[in-house]
């Protein structure tokens, strides 16, 4: 009896002083990260479960690599951790000075709600994938506050119930390996009035340094881009990319993003916008098309997206002189369009007008709503359909406004960004400078060469974006000096195509994404605010012309499918500029109003004041219901989609 009494006094001490040592070993600091840890790990476990339930479609899309998803998937769950912890970091300062049960029971009930979220998004984003096809978003929760009774028609009261067990074990599960991990009791109940106050201050520091820096996992790092859904995209395996996207943000981030595009722009009733919408829209195929302009069997298509230039600071604009020979050059030596305008004012709705065929939207960016452009058509998707590779070459940050997501659903095969440069290259704010973009993007197609197929590349500057800090100092304008820099790429990336014996077999289009940095100040409501050149050459072109057709960004698909005798039907919103049975005009969008220009009146229309800002022409006002129905339209579009 005496020996049981000494070796349970032995293990009373020894569990007093394991528990006493166990505590002085972790402070409130560690007790923050595990708690960090620990719901990042129920991240990893949820895309794990996800892959496994839907192993057999993902498979089906292409190669399918798990550690190289859940590598990838980590930059949203730690994102959400650095959320899900803010509330214990405080509830831990508050702790170092002043224990007790209140705190505890509210560090319990906030971890048993964060358990039950996560673990309902988990939950939901499995079961409901099978069925649309795209991770969880709000959709559920608009069918629920709209229709709650048809929401839980459509499921099976057994199934309810299953689901509603199996949430609740998981949820208990989810908390009791947080609350063994990190050992609450201690930190929230143990008396802290033995500890001195140099301790406590240190400690308090120590935490809320530590809380300070989870706006780097919050924002996805200290790079010019935030965190979006499209970040965790890195595969042409559509459904793998789904795989990484943590359910918790896809449905925070839709919540937050949401627009009723249904309901937006409603200028006149449906049928007087359709009909005039009717008016405005062409898709057929020339029959000629491969052959009038261009040589046949094009081998390289080559697209050089220009940020922020204008014709205003060409030569033959005659504002500034000397800023672009390179542009001037391919403009006399090409087909140049001298009517032709920007569908935006920001990259990210230059790129999908440009590359898809979409007008830009005044007030919001379709390439931010990664379920509506997951079935977008582009320039590439169909390229590739006639045996073309395609590949994106950029010197910056694809995962900026989602742009990442947008281009593997619209069909890029392969996509070069900042972290694919070697870390000796300098980088501006916007990335590697484009010297070493072009550098890049020529050694991409010379790889290619290798490749049976035909090639499809699409080179996105950035040196021409402010703040203009450019290895070049040719002009005092700071400005002028970066598209003076990105002109000079340019050219030398032409001279290299032609001294490799590539120009010949090239198709090179040259555009700029919008008109956004010169001349300073620019208005809103000037028509040059919006023209931007955009030059066909190339070896494959047959002759120089200029070409005096009215037309926009969004025309560029049809006009690029049709001379390589490709079908551009499904692009609803382009036009081929070279087709004179198609009606020919520019669409332009900004915050909050709609322009268009046809050969009879140009027309700028201020949404927010409900007033015509401008209007030109021998025909005044008569672009204006146009207009406004062409809006109207494009956002019933978007509802659709």
């Amino acid at each position: 009896m005496k020996q049981e009494e000494q070796k349970t006094q032995k293990s009373r001490i020894c569990g007093k002083m394991f528990g006493t040592l166990r505590f002085k070993q972790m402070p409130h600091s560690v007790f923050f990260i595990l708690y960090f840890f620990c719901v990042t790990l129920s991240g990893t476990i949820g895309h794990t479960v996800f892959y496994t339930a839907n192993h057999s479609v993902i498979s089906e899309e292409g190669e399918s690599p798990f550690f190289e998803m859940i590598w990838n998937a980590l930059r949203l769950d730690v994102a959400i951790a650095g959320y899900v912890t803010i509330v214990p970091a405080l509830l831990l300062i508050i702790a170092i000075w002043k224990r007790g049960k209140l705190l505890f029971r509210i560090w319990q009930a906030y971890t048993v709600f964060i358990s039950f979220a996560i673990q309902l998004a988990i939950m939901a984003n499995i079961g409901l994938y099978p069925y649309w096809g795209f991770p969880l978003d709000s959709t559920p929760l608009f069918y629920l506050l709209t229709s709650p009774a048809d929401a839980a028609a459509s499921v099976g009261t057994a199934t309810l119930l299953l689901a509603l067990v199996a949430l609740l074990l998981f949820t208990a599960v989810l908390y009791f390996f947080i609350v063994k991990v990190t050992c609450p009791r201690k930190v929230f109940l143990n008396d802290a009035e033995n500890e001195t106050k140099r301790k406590k201050i240190w400690q308090t520091i120590g935490i809320t340094v530590i809380a300070a820096l989870l706006i780097i996992p919050i924002r996805g790092g200290l790079s010019v881009a935030t965190n979006n859904v499209g970040s965790v995209y890195f595969s042409n395996n559509y459904r793998l990319n789904h795989c990484a996207v943590n359910p918790v943000f896809s449905f925070l981030y839709s919540v937050s993003h949401d627009e009723d595009f249904s309901s937006k722009y409603r200028f006149m009733d449906n049928e007087e916008a359709e009909k005039l919408f009717r008016e405005m829209v062409y898709t057929n195929l020339r029959t000629e098309a491969d052959s009038i302009h261009v040589e046949k069997n094009v081998k390289n298509v080559v697209m050089v997206i220009l940020e922020s230039f204008s014709t205003y600071i060409m030569s033959e604009g005659g504002k500034v002189e000397g800023i672009t020979p390179a542009l001037d050059s391919l403009a006399k030596g090409g087909i140049y369009f001298t009517n032709f305008y920007a569908n935006s004012f920001r990259t990210d709705r230059g790129l999908v007008a440009i590359l898809s065929g979409y007008p830009a939207q005044p007030t919001s960016s379709l390439m931010k709503y990664p379920k509506k452009t997951n079935n977008l058509y582009g320039i590439a998707r169909s390229l590739k359909a006639e045996g073309f590779s395609t590949k994106y070459v950029y010197g910056g940050d694809a995962n900026f406004t989602n742009m990442r997501a947008y281009l593997h659903a619209t069909g890029f095969e392969s996509i070069v960004a900042e972290e694919d440069y070697d870390m000796s290259i300098p980088r501006s704010k916007w990335g590697v400078d484009d010297n070493y973009l072009f550098d890049r993007g020529l050694q991409e197609i010379l790889d290619g060469e290798k490749d049976d197929r035909r090639q499809f590349f699409v080179i996105q500057t950035s040196s021409s974006h402010e703040p203009f800090e450019v290895p070049h100092k040719k002009f005092s304008d700071k400005a002028l000096n970066a598209f003076s820099f990105a002109d000079h790429c340019l050219g030398e990336f032409i001279s290299e195509l032609k001294k490799r014996n590539l120009w010949n077999e090239t198709l090179l289009v040259v555009v700029s994404d919008h008109l956004g940095c010169y001349p300073q100040k620019i208005e809103n409501f000037k028509l040059y605010r919006y023209q931007i050149p955009l030059v066909i050459s190339g070896g494959a072109v047959k002759a120089p012309m200029r070409v005096e057709t009215i037309g926009a960004q969004q025309d560029i698909p049809a006009t690029l499918l049709a001379l390589l005798g490709v079908k551009h039907d499904e692009y609803l919103f382009s036009k081929d500029l070279f087709d004179p049975r198609a009606p020919h005009f520019a669409f332009f969008t900004v915050p909050d109003a709609v322009g268009m220009v046809t050969e009879e009146n140009a027309i700028i229309y201020d949404n927010e004041q409900e007033k015509v800002v401008l209007d030109k022409g021998t025909e005044k006002g008569k672009n204006l219901h146009k207009a406004q129905a062409y809006l109207q339209k494009v956002y019933d579009d978007i509802a659709k989609r």
